[in-house]
C-alpha cells in the first residue's frame, strides 16, 4: 500500500513509501489510537490514560471502503484515500474523531479493558441520546464513562464475538484470543469518541517542535506526542515512565527546556526512585547514575547534599569491597544476571568526577582501567555495544587509539551487515539469530536494539567519521527504514532480529526515536 508522509513532502525520498502491511498510530500525550488495515492485535485500538492506569475503549473500527492509499498528516491525523472519498481519522485534545467527505458504512467494536487485563469491565449500560450514545463500563473500583456522537445513522448491536489476533499469535503471545463487543454500525459522515474522565493533555513542549526542520522535526513531534507528565517508554505495553529509558532519552534529545523540566520531578522523588526503573519495585542500578550524569553543574551544586546521601545508599546496594557487584536484572539488559556491567562502571566513574570526589574518582579509574587493559574485566562486557555508553559519558577514560581498538572489536564481534549491533558476540553459543517474541530468550542474546545502534553510530561519527562512514550510514539508513517503512508508520520499534532488519518488540519505543534524533 502507498503511504504518503505529508510532513516530509519536500524530501522526495522520504515522502512516499510502499508498505506491505502498514500499522498507524495517532498519539496525543495521554491517549492514542493504533490502527491496522490487515493484522489485528489485542494492543491495537483506542486507549486512554486515566491517572496511573491505561484503558482501552475501542477495539477496532471497520470502514467498509477499499482504501487505496493513506496520507499521514502528522502524529495526530491520518487520511484514508478511496476512489471517490477521503476519510480523516484524528485525535484532538478531547477524543478520537472520524470525518469523511461522503458518508461511509462503519462498524465500531468495543473492548473496555485495563491494560494487561484479560477481563473486560463487564458491568455496562448504554444510553441512547439524540445523535449520540452514553456508555458506562465498570468492574469493582474501575469505571469508564464516554460518549459516541455522530452525524448520520448509527445503531446499537451489543453482541459479543471472539477475536483471534494474528499479530499476537505470531509473536508468541500466550494470550491471542479475546471476546470483544460488537458495539455499533451504520452510515455516518462524522464520529467522535470522547472519554468523559480524561483530563486535558499537556502542550508544554509544543513550541519546541518548530525549532527543527524536516526529518528531525518529524521525529521530535512523535517523541513529544508520548509525553504525559513524563515520557511514556513505549506503546503499547510500556505505556508508563521507565526511568532509564526517559533519562537516556533526555540525554539523546539534549533540549534544555525539556531536560530541566523533567529533572525537577526526579529530584523531588529521589528518595523513592533512585534504585528503581519505574514506580514499582523494578530494580535499576543506573537510574541514579544517569540522573547525575545528565544534570547541569548548577543543579548538582544546589542538590549536592541529597545526592551525596543517595550515593551512600547506592554504594550499599550495588557495591562490595569498593567494587561494583550488581544484583540480578539490575541493568538495561534485564533478562540477564550481569555482576559486572561496563556502562555501570563508567557511569559511576563519571558521577564521581561530576561530584568532584577526586580521591574516589582516581581509585575507581585506576581499578577500572587496570582491569580492562589487563584482561581482568569480562571480555563480553568490553567488546559489546554497551561500551558506546561508556564513550558517550566518559570519553576521556581512554585515548582515541584505545577507543578505536575497542570499537573495532565490537564491530568485528557484533556488527550486523544490515546496519545494527547484536547484543552479544554473533559467535557466542547463546546467540539467537531470530527474535523470539514474548519469549525473552533473544532480547539480550542477539536482538539488535535501535537505541544503542543509533548511539553507536554517534560514537563512531564522533571518534572517526571517515573511517566508520559506511557503517554509520548503514545504521542511520536502517533506523530511518524502521521509522518510515516498517511496522508502525512514523514511529520506531524497540528492536530487530539479528538476521535481517525487522520491526520487533514494542511497536513504539521512546529511546529508539530519541537516539535517532541525536544522530540526525
Amino acid at each position: 500500500m502507498k503511504v504518503k508522509y505529508l510532513e516530509l513532502k519536500e524530501k522526495e525520498e522520504f515522502f512516499i513509501k510502499e508498505i506491505e502491511n502498514p500499522i498507524f498510530c495517532l498519539s496525543n500525550n495521554n491517549h492514542w489510537f493504533l490502527y491496522s488495515l490487515k493484522e489485528k492485535s489485542n494492543y491495537f485500538g483506542y486507549w486512554v490514560k486515566l491517572g496511573e492506569n491505561v484503558f482501552k475503549i475501542v477495539e477496532d473500527i471497520e470502514i467498509r471502503e477499499e482504501i487505496k492509499e493513506v496520507e499521514i498528516f502528522d502524529e495526530k491525523k491520518i487520511i484514508l484515500i478511496t476512489d471517490n472519498n477521503k476519510i480523516s481519522i484524528y485525535l484532538d485534545s478531547q477524543g478520537l474523531n472520524i470525518e469523511s467527505i461522503l458518508p461511509i458504512f462503519i462498524k465500531i467494536f468495543l473492548d473496555p479493558r485495563k491494560l494487561y487485563s484479560k477481563k473486560q469491565l463487564e458491568k455496562f449500560s448504554i444510553l441512547p441520546k439524540e445523535n449520540s450514545f452514553f456508555l458506562n463500563f465498570s468492574e469493582k473500583e474501575e469505571e469508564l464513562n464516554f460518549t459516541i456522537s455522530y452525524d448520520g445513522n448509527l445503531k446499537l448491536l451489543n453482541s459479543k464475538i471472539k477475536r483471534v489476533y494474528d499479530f499476537d499469535k505470531k509473536r508468541n503471545s500466550k494470550d491471542f484470543e479475546f471476546e470483544v463487543l460488537e458495539g455499533f454500525e451504520g452510515v455516518v459522515s462524522k464520529i467522535k469518541i470522547l472519554s468523559l474522565d480524561k483530563k486535558p493533555s499537556s502542550e508544554i513542549f509544543e513550541n519546541i517542535k518548530n525549532q527543527y526542520l524536516n526529518l528531525k522535526k518529524f521525529v521530535l513531534r512523535r517523541i513529544i506526542s508520548l509525553y504525559d507528565n513524563g515520557f511514556l517508554a513505549g506503546l503499547m505495553w510500556f505505556s508508563q515512565r521507565w526511568f532509564r529509558d526517559e533519562l537516556l532519552s533526555l540525554y539523546f534529545l539534549n533540549i534544555k527546556e525539556i531536560k530541566n523540566y523533567i529533572i525537577k520531578d526526579y529530584l523531588e522523588n529521589l528518595d523513592d526512585w533512585w534504585d528503581k526503573n519505574k514506580k514499582d519495585e523494578t530494580i535499576s542500578a543506573d537510574t541514579f547514575l544517569l540522573l547525575v550524569n545528565i544534570m547541569d553543574d548548577e543543579d548538582i551544586e544546589n542538590n549536592k547534599g541529597k545526592i551525596l546521601e543517595i550515593l551512600e545508599n547506592w554504594k550499599k546496594k550495588f557495591m562490595k569491597n569498593n567494587e561494583i557487584i550488581l544484583p540480578p536484572k539490575s541493568t538495561w539488559m534485564d533478562t540477564l544476571d550481569r555482576k559486572k556491567a561496563i556502562e555501570i562502571d563508567i557511569l559511576y566513574l563519571n558521577l564521581l568526577k561530576k561530584l568532584n570526589l577526586e580521591e574516589e574518582f582516581k581509585k575507581h579509574k585506576t581499578l577500572l582501567k587496570t582491569q580492562i587493559l589487563s584482561n581482568l574485566y569480562p571480555e563480553s562486557e568490553i567488546y559489546s555495544p554497551n561500551i558506546f555508553l561508556g564513550y558517550a559519558f566518559c570519553k576521556d577514560l581512554f585515548n582515541e587509539v584505545e577507543w578505536e581498538s575497542f570499537f573495532n572489536k565490537v564491530i568485528e564481534r557484533t556488527y550486523l551487515k544490515w546496519g545494527g549491533f547484536s547484543t552479544i558476540d554473533i559467535n557466542d553459543p547463546k546467540f539467537k539469530n531470530k527474535h523470539t517474541g514474548e519469549d525473552p530468550t533473544s532480547y539480550h542474546s542477539g536482538d539488535s536494539w535501535f537505541w544503542i545502534n543509533n548511539l553507536g553510530a554517534w560514537c563512531l561519527k564522533d571518534l572517526n567519521y571517515k573511517k566508520y562512514e559506511e557503517i554509520i550510514k548503514k545504521i542511520v539508513d536502517a533506523s530511518i527504514k524502521n521509522l518510515l517503512s516498517l511496522s508502525v508508520c512514523g514511529f520506531m520499534s524497540e528492536l530487530s532480529s539479528a538476521e535481517n532488519l525487522t520491526s520487533e518488540g514494542c511497536l513504539i519505543q521512546l529511546w529508539s526515536l530519541s537516539s535517532l534524533f541525536k544522530i540526525l
